[in-house]
């Protein structure tokens, strides 16, 4: 079934290298592919999954989103305007309108700063509201974060909370000027189960409540698939599967896909769950710049074909995509 919305975030074919330093012994810079020409679409109100272990890339993606880095090449687009040339007043209304909730809530607060200063900072910035509408906002969206009251939380500092508290901290900072795109980085990864379920609910009450899109930056497919319109799975900087959240959780193309379906805890599936099994238990040998990047790894690929040719995501049905040629 076709997505008819119209899509508030467009990346057109973006790749991200770095260049590690150059050592004593080593004279030559490494290049580090993070992202390898990325093209996707994520439309007006929806909260879309990015899925991968950790090192896929799917960070970078983020970061290069809210311009907290910049692409080695190809565009990013909000709302068809292209985002590298945004500059002054331009780029201050950019900032208002995209946000970013981190993966560390004890690194993404300021020690120094009360809760109340930390999540009004942004209305400061932007020159928004006085001292006592700026109060009022605070306290609601404090309040809509599950700090209540509110008025207990204004002037402690953050080791005065816990990590759950933080993260709502955060979340509130992240929503004080009713963002239309938040991208969410692993808003979990440092919380137990129980918090987690809980910052879970508090995204998708808020993401209705703003109308807002939502990018979900996640390792994980479970919370994925509770959470995301569609997903979208990443490894290595390469994009290897896109479709509805439920159709990639149950219906997999992807061996990769598959080898992350099978890495969950048995309790996430039920008794059904279906072992796919195409993960090899030690790498084979291979390029990392030539065929399938995930050849080195999959137990079903073709020795051949598939070590020297490199699949491109074509479309399994109107919204499913995969990027192999033996899905």
């Amino acid at each position: 079934m076709k997505n008819d919305k119209e899509p508030i975030v467009q990346i057109d074919k973006i790749s991200k290298i770095y260049k590690s330093g150059r050592s004593f012994f080593k004279d030559s810079e490494k290049k580090i592919i993070a992202l390898n020409q990325i093209s996707l679409q994520i439309h007006k109100g929806e909260i879309f999954g990015l899925v991968g272990e950790s090192g896929s890339g799917k960070t970078t993606a983020g970061r290069l989103i809210v311009k907290l880095e910049e692409p080695t090449a190809g565009k990013i687009y909000i709302d068809n305007n292209e985002i590298s040339q945004l500059k002054g007043k331009e780029l201050k209304d950019f900032r208002s309108r995209v946000q970013m909730i981190f993966q560390d809530p004890y690194q993404s607060l300021n020690p120094q700063l009360s809760v109340y200063d930390t999540v009004s900072e942004p209305m400061t910035i932007h020159n928004i509201g006085n001292a006592e509408t700026r109060q009022d906002v605070v306290w609601e969206a404090m309040r809509s974060v599950g700090l209540s009251p509110p008025d207990d939380f204004f002037y402690r500092f953050p080791h005065q909370m816990s990590g759950g508290q933080r993260q709502r901290v955060a979340i509130a900072r992240a929503i004080i000027l009713n963002p239309e795109f938040i991208v969410a980085d692993e808003p979990t990864s440092m919380l137990d189960a129980s918090i987690s379920i809980q910052i879970f609910k508090i995204l998708l009450e808020i993401q209705k409540k703003l109308n807002a899109t939502l990018l979900f930056i996640s390792h994980n497919l479970a919370a994925a698939r509770y959470l995301c319109d569609r997903i979208a799975v990443i490894y290595r900087g390469n994009l290897v599967e896109l479709g509805p959240g439920r159709d990639v959780i149950k219906n997999p193309k992807h061996p990769y896909t598959q080898a992350l379906i099978d890495a969950l805890p048995k309790y996430v599936h039920g008794n059904k769950f279906k072992r796919y099994g195409t993960l090899l238990k030690e790498e084979r040998e291979g390029s990392e710049n030539v065929g399938c990047p995930f050849f080195r790894r999959c137990k079903v690929a073709h020795r051949t074909k598939c070590s020297r040719e490199r699949p491109s995501l074509n479309r399994e049905n109107d919204s499913h995509s995969v990027s192999c040629f033996y899905s």
